[in-house]
């Protein structure tokens, strides 16, 4: 195999990238057996651990922005957008969330609690790529090689 089946790669970062914000949204909304406290406890957290303002339209939205824009990006729809949005929550996620306060490991012996950014990264920089590489043509988007961020500008 040579490498350069760039359709294959995008549809492979896609669905996966697509499969981790839906398993989280669905686990802000449901909760087990999903990988989440449900939407009370998510509302709740974000109340009492990180202090947002209107707890519980903020859970509404941030588990809609994951689990829509993760099965949206599974089916490859919209992906330029999305790429934009889901980098942007996990950039608002990271911030507030005490990811980069935390350092770059996402796992610090001693301290389960205590996340770094490393997960966020990775998250950031592969919704761009989906943003910029477009949905690829296997998508409901499919864009036959021209990426969808090239269309928009």
């Amino acid at each position: 195999m040579k490498g350069n089946n760039p359709a294959l790669g995008l549809f492979i970062l896609r669905v996966v990238v697509g499969v981790v914000f839906l398993m989280h949204g669905l686990g802000k909304l449901i909760g087990p057996p999903f990988p989440g406290p449900g939407m009370a406890g998510w509302s709740g957290m974000l109340r009492d651990v990180l202090h947002f303002p209107v707890p519980g339209l903020m859970a509404w939205v941030g588990m809609l922005i994951e689990a829509g824009g993760g099965l949206a990006l599974i089916l490859g729809f919209a992906t330029a957008p999305l790429g934009w949005l889901l980098a942007l929550y996990m950039v608002i996620a990271a911030v507030t969330g005490g990811h980069f306060a935390a350092g770059f490991d996402v796992f610090h012996f001693g301290d389960p609690m205590r996340r770094g950014y490393e997960y966020n990264l990775t998250l950031i920089a592969a919704s761009l790529c989906i943003a910029f590489g477009g949905p690829g043509s296997w998508a409901l988007g499919g864009s036959n090689g021209q990426s969808e961020a090239s269309r928009m500008m």
